[in-house]
């Protein structure tokens, strides 16, 4: 009861979230499968598993070593983003295409044409839904932490997924988050503020006012809405 009465809370305060989104997948029994691409060592897919069957691929074998030690996923595919060959990576985890193709801080990482043939890609791979979470517009970022990978080659803006037929919602606030995600300000609070300035601005829809941009496509299109049999 407390819990249920701590996520109603949540829900008034605060707009849904990537994981929330997620989660109501899972609930309404639409998701079983996810790939999660460019995994890193952590995913946000861990938290629903075994209700889940994960997958995570990476470019990198230390990376998934360190995944797989967390025990962030079922199974790991080691395979370079930007050449792999989406049927073959079916092949490796039993030939069915995902119900949940995920792409969580990645594509911001590629130079803009690249990261449209990766969505092209991506198609191939899910049944049911892509999900991107990326800045919204281009950040600068440069190879922190001595890596390379992590500088930003590209801008992404609500129109650029809306011309694919992804419907676009806005996360986190310009005005509290900055470089590399973090808080723009130090005191104690401030995620939460950013949070509950997210549900005032209305940033889900207000995408101006957004700092991070969430698209979802249903790659089976629009589902019917008229409820009317037919003649």
């Amino acid at each position: 009861m407390i819990h249920w009465a701590k996520q109603a809370v949540r829900k008034l305060i605060f707009l849904p979230t990537a994981e929330d989104r997620v989660r109501e997948m899972i609930q309404r029994g639409e998701c079983k499968t996810a790939l999660d691409i460019g995994c890193g060592y952590s995913s946000i897919l861990s938290q629903f598993r075994p209700a889940i069957r994960t997958v995570g691929l990476d470019a990198f074998e230390e990376v998934l070593n360190d995944a797989r030690a967390r025990g962030q996923h079922d199974d790991y595919v080691l395979a370079d983003i930007l050449k792999f060959n989406p049927e073959s990576i079916l092949e490796r985890v039993g030939g069915r295409r995902f119900d949940l193709v995920m792409l969580f801080g990645l594509i911001e990482h590629l130079p803009k044409r690249q990261g449209f043939e990766l969505l092209e890609k991506c198609e191939r791979l899910t049944c049911k839904y892509i999900m991107v979470l990326a800045p919204n517009g281009f950040l600068e970022q440069g190879p922190e932490y001595g890596n390379e990978y992590q500088r930003h080659l590209s801008g992404w803006f609500a129109h650029d997924y809306q011309s694919l037929a992804y419907t676009v919602y806005g996360e986190n606030t310009k005005a509290l988050r900055g470089y590399a995600f973090r808080p723009r300000y130090n005191f104690p609070g401030v995620v939460k503020c950013d949070a509950m300035l997210a549900r005032l601005l209305r940033v889900d829809k207000n995408h101006r006012w957004a700092f991070n941009l969430l698209a979802i496509k249903d790659v089976r299109g629009v589902p019917a809405k008229l409820n009317v049999a037919p003649r």
